[in-house]
């Protein structure tokens, strides 16, 4: 009689524990998933924030150029009589 219960509470809970199984492993991997997507979105940001900053770089120096430019020509007014 013991093996008879034994065997009836094993054909419910091994449905159960493949169920549950199974719903953690898609839960695993749609994590898996969602983080890769989301490190792949962060990736690409920082790598148009890294472009921009090399465009910034580049007009701040041409900033300084013409600052300095007219800096010149400011002291040249400057120091005509």
């Amino acid at each position: 009689m013991d093996f008879a219960r034994l065997y009836s509470a094993a054909e419910v809970v091994a449905p159960v524990l493949v169920f549950v199984g199974v719903v953690l492993h898609r839960w695993q991997t749609g994590m898996r998933d969602a983080w890769k997507e989301e490190a792949a979105a962060w990736a690409a940001k920082a790598e148009r924030q890294a472009e921009e900053l090399v465009e910034l770089r580049q007009e701040v120096r041409e900033l300084r150029r013409e600052n300095a430019e007219l800096r010149a020509q400011v002291a040249q007014l400057l120091a005509r009589p």
